[in-house]
């Protein structure tokens, strides 16, 4: 996997305006643009909106919650999601587009720059099949009637944004990140019924991995909490993304398949500049947090994984959303973690 960047743009920000967003943007981010999401621009903005909206059988209301109704019209709903999963033309995955304030001026970007990777974020499988499991109170992960559902819930959102990137930039290639804040919950799952196994979740995985491969993607696995890595890693991600600054070791646990996972190309975001508060940005500086990303880094050195693996397959990003931060602080949070992937040694 070749990127022209090595640091990994994504996450809500506090603009109030577009033009204020695009000046940023297309300064910081010009080469690799992404869509943020600006809830102060727009309160129903969120990634759970942009990947759950027009969904047969999934209501999003003004404050996103999310309610299932699965009424007379969810089987011919299902009839046109499998049709635009299986022929993905245009007219078959408009349906199950999304509007987002920075789309348009995203799109603009890309054919303007002709950004070489342009960052895509929506809720992976895993995650949407637990927040549909919440809103029916039932175990829907190992319920074959629903997995197609999320699974192709999952592709055509990212093949419509595929393609309409095509439309604007030939050249510029998408990179899925799928975003699976709730993957550290498969171990209570595993506990409550047997069926939903390592296995099982690898698998679904690997199917929207192996969709989205299919049209041109690139895919990213992001987990800001403790996850087994292993199955991103089996699935065929081509990156994984991670809390470096909160959740240091836990890679360790993956270190028996990253030395063929980076050797073929594979590579790890570390989601090493904090943003958890205001008070912890004003006092952070590059040298230190670059040094304790190589104290974090050199700890897969330790499990056996060769320094030269380590760090050049090594990607930064902020560790979380920064809609709440005030704009200064989260510029900073933006403009530190493209100095600390500049500062990244590259070891021969």
């Amino acid at each position: 996997m070749k990127l022209n960047t090595r640091c990994i743009p994504y996450g809500a920000l506090p603009y109030e305006t577009i033009e204020s967003a695009t000046r940023s943007i297309a300064k910081l981010f010009d080469k690799t643009p992404f869509i943020p999401v600006l809830p102060k621009l727009d309160s129903r903005d969120s990634i759970e909106r942009r990947s759950l909206v027009n969904i047969p059988g999934v209501c999003i209301s003004d404050d996103n919650t999310i309610v299932l109704k699965f009424d007379n019209s969810y089987e011919e709903k299902m009839k046109l999601l499998d049709k635009a999963y299986n022929n993905p033309t245009k007219e078959n995955l408009e349906e199950f587009g999304f509007e987002a304030p920075f789309l348009e001026k995203f799109l603009q970007m890309i054919k303007k720059f002709k950004s070489p990777h342009a960052f895509i974020n929506i809720l992976g499988p895993f995650t949407i099949s637990q927040i549909i499991m919440d809103a029916a109170e039932t175990q829907m992960v190992a319920d074959k009637s629903y997995r197609k559902l999320y699974v192709q819930a999952v592709c055509v959102k990212a093949l419509w944004l595929i393609n309409k990137m095509s439309e604007y930039c030939k050249t510029t290639v998408p990179v899925v990140i799928l975003e699976e804040p709730m993957l550290n919950k498969l171990g209570d799952l595993k506990r409550k019924n047997g069926s939903n196994t390592v296995n099982l979740i690898t698998n679904i995985f690997a199917k929207v991995i192996d969709k989205i491969k299919s049209a041109g993607g690139m895919v990213c696995i992001q987990c800001f909490e403790k996850c087994d890595w292993h199955i991103p890693i089996n699935a065929g991600a081509d990156m994984i993304s991670f809390d470096a600054y909160n959740n240091p070791n836990n890679l360790n646990i993956a270190s028996d398949v990253l030395h063929d996972y980076i050797s073929c190309g594979g590579k790890i975001n570390w989601g090493i500049v904090p943003v958890v508060s205001e008070t912890m940005l004003k006092t952070i500086n590059l040298d230190y947090l670059k040094r304790r990303l190589c104290t974090t880094m050199d700890g897969l050195v330790m499990a056996g994984i060769p320094q030269r693996f380590v760090y050049n397959s090594a990607l930064v990003s902020i560790q979380g959303n920064m809609d709440n931060l005030p704009l200064i602080f989260a510029e900073k949070a933006m403009l530190t973690a493209i100095q600390l992937s500049k500062a990244l040694p590259v070891i021969s």
